[in-house]
């Protein structure tokens, strides 16, 4: 089953120095299925990687990302009409686009697996199965 990374996920991959990075580059590693980003997060990972780390950081991320090493998911029209759901839904969280995108992916995509460390947002909002989602590594 495919795991879905959020921006945060990816970004504890890359900083070392990162308090989640170890439980990530651990869950990351289990991973026996693909890794996969939306497409619309590339921005947020970008600024993260960038403002945070390097320049060079956010060039390692995009090299991984066209070798394969995660798997590129396009954001769809279905996807925006899930996410204007889930942010009308739990407008009190005060999610934002990205997450309610990798949600969104997550669904279409038939998993419930993401590689987070944002668990206040993704244990408080249910799948349309009314199921929680898997947050790696804080599930594993």
């Amino acid at each position: 089953m495919a795991l879905i990374a959020d921006s945060g996920g990816v970004y504890g991959l890359y900083d070392a120095k990162d308090r989640n990075h170890a439980a990530l580059e651990a869950a990351f590693d289990r991973e026996r299925g693909p890794v996969i980003v939306s497409a619309a997060i590339l921005g947020e990972i970008d600024y993260l990687l960038r403002a945070r780390l390097s320049t060079p950081a956010a060039l390692h991320f995009l090299s991984d990302l066209q070798q394969g090493v995660f798997a590129l998911e396009p954001f769809t029209a279905s996807d925006l009409a899930r996410c204007c759901a889930i942010l009308e839904q739990y407008q009190d969280l005060n999610l934002g686009l990205c997450d309610a995108a990798v949600m969104a992916t997550a669904e279409r995509l038939g998993t419930d697996r993401i590689l987070t460390v944002d668990v206040r947002h993704f244990r408080a909002v249910c799948t349309t199965k009314g199921l929680p989602f898997t947050l790696l590594p804080a599930d594993a």
